[in-house]
């Protein structure tokens, strides 16, 4: 573990963690090498940690019409917006490793417009910009330009609560000063 200060609140050591982020930790251990630092920077308040993260998971379960690359795509064009180093260091390399494309991984992450996106994308996050930085001009004419690219309307709600979920957490994440990860940044290249 590095010895970088991950956040600006106390991290708590395993054996001060409840047995549910104990095991928690366990897992992401098990399945990345290492536990995020979203989690550490998180478990002092723990039970809050665990229901951000049961929503968190609810909200990036892929449907058929909103796929697993489409919420990456989501989550690294709102951090960008929001310029959270932790979301686009952490979800730029989730959509390199969906994608198996880290170029075009990378290219959606740093500029969209420039990513060769369809017409169907490019809306799908030209309207999460738009929640973004200027919610108050969201109409339901922005949803209906969704719906007529074929989104249906569960899929237009899960547009929203993604953009929602990343602006709340790139807000934590800023405000708290969390730092990602080191592996992160070399992760799916």
């Amino acid at each position: 573990m590095s010895s970088e200060r991950i956040s600006w609140f106390p991290v708590l050591e395993r054996d001060q963690l409840s047995d549910e982020a104990r095991a928690l930790f366990d897992q992401m251990e098990e399945r990345m090498g290492f536990v995020p630092n979203v989690f550490r920077a998180l478990a002092w308040r723990g039970d809050r940690m665990l229901k951000w993260y049961a929503h968190y998971q609810s909200v990036m379960e892929p449907t058929p019409g909103l796929g697993r690359a489409e919420r990456e795509m989501i989550a690294v064009v709102v951090s960008m917006q929001n310029q959270c180093l932790y979301c686009l260091t952490t979800h730029g390399f989730a959509l390199r490793a969906i994608l198996k494309d880290p170029v075009q991984g990378d290219r959606i992450t740093l500029d969209y417009r420039k990513a060769g996106l369809s017409e169907k994308h490019m809306a799908m996050l030209d309207f999460a910009v738009k929640l973004t930085l200027d919610p108050v001009t969201v109409t339901e004419d922005d949803i209906d330009e969704l719906r007529a690219l074929g989104f249906s309307d569960e899929d237009c709600w899960d547009i929203v609560e993604v953009t929602a979920m990343f602006n709340f957490t790139n807000r934590l994440m800023s405000g708290a000063g969390v730092l990602p990860n080191p592996e992160f940044h070399g992760m799916a290249r």
